[in-house]
Order: C-alpha cells, then sequence, then structure tokens
C-alpha cells in the first residue's frame, strides 16, 4: 500500500481496501483509525501554514500578503430588521471578535490553504499507511504480532494528537 497517497473518493477507499488484502496476504492482524476533522479550517495555526508556504516555495512578498490575509480578522454579526407597515427600522451589531485560526470558509483559497497545511502529513506518521481525502484522514496499521500492533496503534494516535 502507498503510504500518505492523497486520493479521489473511489481511490481512497480502493487504496485501503488494497492495503486490507495485502496484509491479508501476508498473514498481518490490521486495524484501520478513521479521523475526521470536526471544523477542519477552524483549527489551522496561522503560524504553523506559513511556514509550510515558505518550505513549498511561498515566500517573501506572497507569503507576507498571505499573512496579511489571515491574521488580524475580524467577524461581528449584523441584524437588520424592518416593519415597512409600522416604519420600524432596528438594527443590532455585535462587538468584533478577532479570528485568531481559521482559514476563512468558503472563500476560493481555503480548500486550498487547508490542504497544503494537511500535505505533509504522512511524512510525520510512522508506522501507518495514511490515505489523505478533504478533511478525512485514514490510517492502516498492519503487524504480525497482536501485541506489536497494539503498540503501534497507540502510537500512531499519539503522533496523529500533536
Amino acid at each position: 500500500m502507498v503510504s500518505g497517497k492523497r486520493n479521489e473518493p473511489r481511490q481512497a477507499s480502493q487504496t485501503f481496501t488494497e492495503g486490507i488484502h495485502e496484509a491479508m496476504d501476508r498473514d498481518l492482524n490490521a486495524r484501520g483509525l478513521f479521523f475526521n476533522l470536526t471544523k477542519s479550517y477552524d483549527v489551522i495555526n496561522h503560524d504553523i501554514l506559513l511556514d509550510k508556504l515558505n518550505s513549498y516555495g511561498i515566500s517573501g512578498k506572497t507569503n507576507l500578503r498571505f499573512k496579511s490575509y489571515l491574521t488580524h480578522r475580524v467577524e461581528f454579526v449584523e441584524i437588520n430588521q424592518s416593519d415597512h407597515r409600522n416604519s420600524i427600522h432596528n438594527r443590532y451589531i455585535s462587538s468584533n471578535k478577532e479570528i485568531k485560526h481559521p482559514v476563512p470558509q468558503g472563500s476560493i483559497v481555503g480548500p486550498l490553504l487547508f490542504l497544503l497545511y494537511k500535505n505533509d502529513l504522512p511524512l510525520n506518521i510512522q508506522g501507518a499507511n495514511l490515505v489523505l481525502f478533504a478533511d478525512d484522514t485514514n490510517s492502516f496499521i498492519s503487524e504480525k504480532d497482536k501485541c506489536a500492533l497494539q503498540h503501534k496503534i497507540i502510537n500512531v494516535m499519539t503522533e496523529l494528537e500533536t
């Protein structure tokens, strides 16, 4: 099974299934771990993302533009209430709140930034084959000995949490 392969949904399933077949052919114990990041765009650390962009060659003024795009963003809620029959117009505006981590959702560049953020994940996880698709990560772990398999699972879970 190819480690760290980025796939389309059908290819991701096929890659994972091939890993299971390979483990069975080699008489190995195997386990799959399936992860889906909740609010994935909200957990992105801007400093880490900017460092990763720099490592991909997006540096200098271009990196500074991304920094400007990501940092010091604020959000607020505005509600306009109108009743034309009674000539009533109420406007409510919340205070501004700085957004510290998320990548703006609904933007064209948001999904690309998220994928660049997690693209190197397979390089940093030892003892497992990862299949990535959007905000889903599937981890396939196999080992002859069940105790060694359990140890690998714990290590992979620890690596993924950090």
